[in-house]
């Protein structure tokens, strides 16, 4: 049985990255949802995470619902983004997730992911998996998204995001209401991020 006091993990959303040559990578965490950033928090309905690439705001007021607001700060985008806790449990203790994020600009795309999550509980350590496809309008090809996210105690965290394209692991700690780690973006790019529920 899952406590229903674990810590609530931020949405999987496909958000695209575009590097300074001119590539892109398919990222899901980098910017918005902040998967590598969350906190211990509970009962908390706003979370704000941020990193050197940019950073996002999330409301989880309407039960099973999350609204955010996600900036990319090379591109100078804006994105929309929204996730729905679509059934709490597919078979015990796995959920599915729904996602779909837009953006004001055309250096981005509209895309749209549908993930099963599923946290393991084993005393004191937490391990939370999640798989599912995500699709960008750009190129309107279903892409495989997984990953996992590890602690030990609770306060430690590693863990690491297949996109679509590439592997983004990371390393967490988490101290109450705030998180800070490292995250190594698509093996590329190393940076720090952080994370407030409030």
């Amino acid at each position: 049985m899952i406590p229903q006091d674990l810590p609530k993990l931020p949405p999987v959303m496909p958000i695209e990255i575009p590097y300074a040559d001119g590539s892109k990578v398919f990222c899901p965490i980098c910017v918005a949802n902040g998967y590598s950033a969350s906190t211990q928090a509970t009962g908390k309905k706003w979370f704000l995470t941020g990193n050197s690439v940019g950073g996002a705001i999330w409301n989880s007021s309407i039960p099973r619902l999350q609204l955010g607001l996600g900036y990319h700060g090379s591109s100078r985008a804006v994105r929309g983004l929204i996730s729905y806790r679509a059934i709490e449990q597919v078979v015990p203790g796995v959920g599915l997730n729904l996602g779909y994020g837009f953006q004001s600009q055309e250096s981005g795309a509209t895309g749209a992911s549908a993930t099963l999550e599923h946290n393991m509980v084993r005393g004191a350590s937490v391990l939370n998996l999640f798989g599912g496809i995500s699709v960008q309008e750009n190129d309107r090809r279903g892409r495989f998204v997984g990953g996992f996210k590890w602690s030990p105690d609770g306060k430690w965290f590693v863990g690491n995001q297949y996109d679509g394209r590439a592997h983004n692991p990371f390393v967490q700690r988490a101290f109450g209401d705030y998180s800070l780690g490292l995250l190594y973006v698509s093996t590329r790019s190393l940076t720090l991020t952080a994370g407030w529920s409030f």
